[in-house]
């Protein structure tokens, strides 16, 4: 492939519009020397946005503190800069509204682009999706990317930031995809608001995705439904920031042996260390930390009273957590490290997902005022009714319970992302089969194609870089991976 980095010259191709593809532009932008001949980016979205910070809602905020919601890995947040310079009060710890984090990123996008064009670097968007990146007809040409509208992209250089933007469909769901009351996922916000007041929409998740819709819907009158087979609630914190204090959970991981039959005891015994040695003050014993009542409701009061009391310092880890399980895991099989993860998910996974305490206490009201419900397990049988709205039927001996509207909130599907067959990437799931792995990278993110070949000129970033990164849906993550990116783009 051609070797001439893109600082002289060259054609650099991005493909995704949203935060992740954003943080590497920023960061490229830094770089003075860097002066690419043309730069697109290929998003069907307003580039800058994307799904996670496309809202518009001032409801829905964002479950990541300012301090680690940010483009860049600087040491005062990006994010806390922006905010500050236009007059808004915020502190580093703040959860803000996801809108202003999509307007962040649209404007850092803007600016990347002012800055570039002053370099003689047009940056422009096209508004369709990639089907393929192959090699160039001649070798050491670079690459060839192919769009869905039929038109071909010249590159020297690819970036993939792709995100998980196709929300998981139950099977059952499948043949009812068109269904007018059935909404596949929940965003944009305005289609849950736009349901009647008297609307009785079951949502199938209790996870983020579901939050957002039980927050939005029961603004109103509707008496919300939410159900999944944990029928757990995420866990309640008021700031996820970088620690004041490292607990080194990153040194004592690497100490440690999967395959030893003490493994899961010792990481415990670490995390619990962790917590004892990050906590500014004496705290309650970590068993304390956390609500135990079965039901998901008052489970969330608890620990709602226990975050406005200072009494949750397992918070204070969580960011380094985060960090210390990707650089542990990096470079691990994938399947290594799944199995590692799906281990103690139980343990890590409500933690690390945990939502701000602003609005537990908004679906705390709601479940006192009866508007919602969160129930443990999915229905037996899911159906459209024959006068509108759905039969759920929730034990086969049961009778069926009605409600006007099914909301598909558990979650989205990885990036359809795969490096097989005669093109170096295929994107979609007509090309993507649910087993394909990640596309594999090096320690600098870029593709190394199966066959041996490689490195790529292509990196892969965000959500796309899920081969190397145990846990990417994580602002700061991608920042750190935008850095490695753009410091290999201006390399000399």
């Amino acid at each position: 492939m051609d070797s001439r980095p893109l600082g002289t010259g060259g054609r650099l191709v991005v493909v995704g519009g949203g935060a992740s593809a954003t943080a590497v532009l920023h960061q490229l932008a830094r770089h003075v020397d860097v002066r690419p001949d043309s730069v697109t980016v290929v998003d069907p979205r307003p580039a800058g946005f994307g799904v996670a910070f496309g809202t518009a809602d001032p409801r829905l905020r964002c479950n990541t503190s300012v301090d680690v919601t940010s483009l860049r890995r600087a040491r005062q947040s990006d994010l806390l800069r922006y905010l500050a310079a236009r007059g808004w009060p915020v502190s580093r710890s703040d959860f803000v509204p996801r809108a202003l984090v999509g307007q962040y990123c649209r404007e850092r996008f803007t600016e990347a682009r002012r800055t570039l064009a002053a370099r003689g670097c047009a940056l422009r968007q096209v508004t369709a999706r990639v089907d393929t990146v192959r090699p160039a007809t001649r070798p050491g040409q670079g690459y060839l990317v192919t769009l869905n509208d039929g038109h071909i992209l010249e590159a020297t250089d690819v970036v993939v930031a792709v995100g998980g933007d196709q929300p998981r469909l139950p099977e059952e769901l499948r043949d009812h995809a068109d269904h007018p009351e059935l909404l596949v996922g929940p965003y944009p916000s305005g289609r849950l608001r736009a349901l009647p007041e008297d609307a009785r929409p079951l949502v199938l998740g209790s996870k983020l995705s579901a939050i957002d819709a039980a927050l939005v819907l029961g603004a109103s009158r509707r008496r919300v439904t939410l159900c999944s087979p944990s029928g757990e609630l995420p866990a309640v914190r008021d700031r996820l920031c970088r620690p004041a204090r490292a607990a080194g959970l990153l040194a004592g991981l690497r100490t440690l042996d999967p395959g030893s039959s003490h493994f899961d005891l010792a990481v415990t015994k670490l995390l619990v260390r962790a917590v004892r040695d990050a906590s500014p003050r004496p705290s309650p014993a970590l068993g304390r930390q956390f609500g135990t009542e079965p039901e998901a409701l008052q489970r969330l009061g608890t620990e709602l009273r226990q975050t406005e009391t200072g009494a949750n310092a397992w918070q204070l880890v969580i960011a380094e957590l985060i960090e210390a399980v990707n650089d542990w895991t990096q470079g691990w099989p994938c399947r290594d490290r799944d199995r590692l993860l799906a281990r103690f998910r139980p343990l890590i996974a409500r933690h690390i997902s945990a939502i701000p305490v602003s609005s537990a206490r908004i679906l705390a009201q709601h479940g006192l005022a009866g508007r919602l419900v969160v129930r443990r397990g999915n229905p037996t049988s899911l159906a459209p009714a024959p006068g509108g709205g759905w039969h759920a039927q929730w034990r086969p001996e049961g009778a069926a319970e009605h409600y006007t509207h099914v909301v598909a909130a558990a979650g989205y599907r990885p990036p359809a992302v795969c490096s097989h067959g005669p093109a170096l990437l295929a994107f979609g799931t007509a090309a993507c089969s649910p087993h394909c792995a990640p596309p594999p990278t090096d320690a600098r993110l870029r593709l190394t194609p199966p066959d041996g070949g490689g490195p790529e000129r292509i990196w892969m970033v965000g959500a796309a870089g899920g081969a190397r990164t145990a846990i990417v849906n994580y602002l700061w993550t991608a920042a750190a991976q935008a850095d490695v990116v753009a410091e290999n783009l201006a390399a000399r």
